[in-house]
């Protein structure tokens, strides 16, 4: 009786050891699910970009300059006055803190009917930055572009007009 009783402490025995070990062979863990929701990014252009009214030289080559804050500059023998003149000023209104990058085209394109001026852009955007302020309120940031544009006594007068497309994109 006594062999049948440790045979069954025994079996109890490794019975346990078995149940424990099997109740080994899984584990819990916990991820954390998070996001940051901000505010849609905006561009406005609340100035255009204005080189005024310029008299084409009567020989030779000009050129009309409009820097980012607005300066302009007429070398050559072409004459203008001053009315007129302002460099497009952009805004980028976001999430405050928040880093944006910018893209301004190197170009564009000014015309009075079938007739047209290069424009090359100067801006300084430096590329983006951050807007001011702090995540959870609204930031903002503003910058200018100008350009620089040549003429000569071939260049057909009018009123010469053209878009300048400026992207603004959160990094």
């Amino acid at each position: 009786m006594i062999t049948v009783r440790k045979l069954a402490i025994g079996v109890g025995a490794l019975s346990a050891l078995a149940s424990a070990a099997h109740a080994q062979n899984s584990a819990d863990a916990t991820a954390i699910g998070s996001a940051t929701i901000i505010q849609p990014i905006q561009l406005s252009a609340p100035t255009n970009l204005g080189f005024g009214t310029i008299v084409k030289p009567t020989g030779g080559t000009a050129t009309v300059a409009v820097d980012a804050a607005g300066s302009r500059t007429v070398t050559g023998t072409a004459a203008a006055n001053s009315a007129g003149v302002t460099a497009a000023s952009f805004q980028v209104v976001g999430e405050g803190g928040s880093t944006y990058s910018v893209s301004v085209p190197s170009t564009f394109n000014m015309t009075s009917g079938s007739n047209s001026l290069t424009v090359t852009t100067v801006d300084n955007a430096a590329g983006g930055g951050t807007l001011s302020n702090a995540i959870g309120t609204q930031g903002t940031a503003t910058f200018g572009v100008g350009g620089t544009f040549n003429l000569n006594t071939a260049t057909v007068s009018g009123a010469y007009t053209g878009n300048i497309v400026v992207t603004a994109s959160y990094n």
